[in-house]
């Protein structure tokens, strides 16, 4: 076994389920434990501008720092825990550590941990659909004054997903989902897909 630990991405769009599926699998499997990308990103605290020059300039994942997580990954695949910087909870070093992640193997300095990268392959449309529920879900029970400010920021956040995420989703299917070992119906429910990826990860990851 590398180093201790495998490692197993999951990859896929915004919106794609990664974060369910991920705790899904990691009760079928028992001996997993999640990292989780979104904790270490910095890259939504950059304009949406900075982001569609970053785009326009060819994309290169590797120009994107993401302080700590290739750390993070070298630790846990060594048999050492780690603390996640946004929660501040111990994350031990179990047999296969579920790595939720945006960019797969096409990050070099995280991608080279890898053992095995699945991509849930969700339209996109509903990949859009399933986040702005979550958003509305959050606002439930909230005052009239929140629902209208929601309302002001949902536009903008559409806004910017028609002119600029929407391109990056597709560049991301072409270059990070082509590099996936496995690749999983992300239309499907976690239900049926649980059991089926941590039967998939027991078989190339014994």
């Amino acid at each position: 076994m590398p180093d201790g630990a495998y490692v197993i991405a999951i990859a896929g769009p915004v919106g794609a389920g990664k974060t369910t599926l991920a705790q899904a699998v990691a009760r079928a499997l028992t001996d997993a434990a999640i990292l989780q990308f979104d904790h270490y990103e910095r890259i939504t605290e950059q304009s949406i501008e900075q982001v569609r020059d970053w785009m326009q300039g060819g994309a290169d994942l590797d120009a994107i720092a993401i302080p700590g997580l290739a750390e993070a990954l070298q630790a846990l695949k060594a048999g050492r825990a780690v603390t996640d910087p946004m929660t501040g909870a111990t994350i031990p070093s179990r047999k296969y550590i579920l790595f939720e992640t945006q960019f797969g193997r096409r990050h070099a300095a995280t991608g080279r941990y890898i053992d095995l990268m699945i991509w849930v392959d969700t339209p996109l449309d509903v990949a859009l659909a399933r986040k702005v529920r979550q958003f509305a879900a959050a606002l439930e029970g909230s005052d009239p004054a929140a629902a209208r400010s929601f309302g002001t920021w949902l536009h903008g956040y559409l806004g910017n997903y028609l002119d600029v995420v929407a391109g990056l989703l597709r560049i991301q299917k072409e270059s990070v989902g082509a590099g996936a070992d496995v690749v999983v119906d992300g239309g499907r429910e976690v239900s049926a897909l649980q059991q089926e990826v941590a039967d998939l990860v027991r078989e190339r990851l014994p």
